[in-house]
């Protein structure tokens, strides 16, 4: 299932090149998964912190996204993030833990100076270091709001939770990350 959504956009791609047709049903869910792919891998990732694991969920996510073919009228990003938060919930029940072990996302940052690439680096890990220490309720309100960039309603749509809640949950979790950094630092 890991390459299956990739093959069907390619063959899509490949279908709608060798019928020169412009007009192919598939070619917006092409457009959504080039579009949102990153964004809904992001999130999987910053939740179980393993590569492979974000990679088959965010798959699973756009396989269910095309079963449906309909988008909602509402924000396309949000809902595929509530379908991505919808099939981690599950992958979390059916495996009862989670692997934090994998950062191979951090060794795909590339700069072209070194020395800002190593800096990028050690931040970048150093922060996910820490959001790794957040409850699971507050880091995913993190990676909702301030990693992809939703709004707090948006955020609490995906969370089933109000939208005080959201905002509460980050406010937590920034004191909780402001904290872990100063002891850190000490």
């Amino acid at each position: 299932m890991r390459y299956f959504v990739s093959l069907i956009v390619y063959i899509m791609t490949l279908f709608k090149d060798m019928t020169g047709g412009d007009d192919l049903d598939g070619d917006v869910f092409i457009k959504v998964y080039k579009e949102f792919f990153p964004c809904v891998y992001k999130y999987l990732y910053g939740l179980t912190y393993n590569h492979q694991t974000a990679e088959d969920l965010t798959q699973e996510t756009f396989v269910k996204t095309l079963c449906i073919l309909q988008f909602p009228n509402e924000n396309i990003k949000s809902w595929l993030l509530t379908v991505a938060h919808n099939l981690y919930v599950d992958y979390v029940r059916k495996n009862n833990r989670l692997d934090f072990g994998d950062n191979s996302l951090f060794s795909q940052v590339s700069i072209q100076d070194f020395t800002g690439e190593l800096i990028l680096k050690e931040t970048t890990r150093s922060a996910f270091e820490l959001i790794k220490k957040l409850p699971e309720t507050q880091r995913q309100a993190i990676l909702l709001c301030l990693i992809n960039e939703l709004s707090y309603q948006q955020a609490a749509e995906i969370l089933g939770i109000s939208v005080s809640a959201v905002t509460n949950l980050i406010y937590r979790a920034r004191k909780t990350l402001r904290a872990l950094r100063r002891h850190i630092n000490e």
